[in-house]
């Protein structure tokens, strides 16, 4: 093997970690375990927590594209039960989450799930049904419309990135999202697992949820066109039915696009992760030193010994965390 070869090799067989940031520390994860680490607000102390997680391991769950939907899911379901362990170590209560279930009941259940339906619905407006409306009622047909439609979903995430990026509430998270960006790049540059070694590195990372969501707007140029190009069906029902129907086909090709641009980002295709490059300069800020030990804590944590199966082959310890920070399946695609 020659020396280039080596060393992609070596960073690849390193490349197994994603993780995401959360409104008082980090998280992140491996194959088989996830680590949390969180600086709680009372004490300033560090401290962390892992478990171990168990996605699907069958043969189906590693063809392509049908990858990138199951290792999408299972990154939200964890993120999600990341977050009540973070919740819970920052305010340093353990019994906050049966006493949250008494206090909730039925009727406050039944109205936090209506809320994540009224979500996902804005969502679904914002970015499936308004461009297409805006597109066609501009008059545009053909390529310029599927165009259209895109750039305008592209500029309605980035527009909305750059508002969450001025608030003051979010700051905090977005200097993790960057710190958790530089331990992971340390630990596959085979830097030491310090806050002082993940310092020297950008916090601008190939394998982010930012640029999938990049991805996914230009992705869905292609499939879309595609579509209307063989239908010739230019309706409203049938260009609405087509964005939410093609969502998850989007969702599994950019998944393998990103894979791959992950793979050769240090090679000479590493044009391929530019965009969404940039576009992390609205999603993350420059970590200081305490952030930074938050993520280097979390990713020791995650690196633990796990009980948990391990994967059957290193495509699934690649779609494991080939984006780091997931989006919500509803993005721009």
């Amino acid at each position: 093997m020659s020396g280039g070869a080596a060393e992609t090799a070596s960073r690849e067989a390193l490349a197994m970690v994603g993780g995401s940031a959360l409104p008082g520390g980090v998280m992140m994860r491996t194959s088989t375990r996830v680590g949390v680490a969180v600086r709680q607000d009372a004490t300033g102390e560090v401290v962390t927590e892992g478990f171990d997680i168990h996605p699907p391991r069958g043969r189906w769950a590693r063809w392509p594209l049908m990858r990138g939907v199951v290792a999408m899911r299972t990154a939200l379901k964890t993120g999600a039960e990341a977050f009540n362990v973070s919740e819970r170590l920052r305010w340093d209560d353990p019994e906050i989450e049966d006493e949250e279930e008494e206090k909730l009941g039925t009727l406050a259940t039944i109205l936090i799930g209506a809320a994540g339906l009224l979500g996902a619905g804005v969502q679904i407006l914002a970015f499936r049904v308004g461009p297409v409306v805006l597109a066609k009622e501009a008059g545009l047909e053909g390529a310029a419309f599927i165009v259209a439609d895109a750039m305008i979903r592209l500029v309605l995430l980035l527009c909305t990135l750059l508002v969450v990026s001025l608030l003051p509430p979010f700051r905090r998270i977005l200097a993790y999202h960057g710190a958790e960006h530089q331990a992971i790049t340390a630990r596959e540059s085979g830097a030491p697992l310090t806050a002082a070694a993940a310092a020297t590195f950008t916090r601008f990372h190939p394998r982010c949820g930012t640029s999938f969501l990049v991805v996914s707007a230009l992705v869905s140029i292609a499939i879309y066109g595609a579509v209307l190009a063989i239908t010739g069906v230019f309706t409203y029902p049938a260009l609405i039915a087509t964005r939410l129907i093609g969502g998850p086909i989007v969702t599994a090709v950019a998944f393998e696009l990103q894979r791959q641009a992950a793979r050769l980002s240090h090679g000479r295709w590493r044009f391929l992760s530019w965009p969404g490059m940039a576009a992390q300069v609205l999603t993350t800020r420059k970590p200081g030193p305490e952030e930074l030990e938050v993520a280097v804590a979390a990713l020791k944590e995650a690196l633990a010994p796990s009980t948990a199966t391990e994967p059957e082959s290193d495509e699934q310890v690649d779609d494991a965390a080939a984006i780091i920070d997931p989006p919500g399946l509803l993005g721009p695609g």
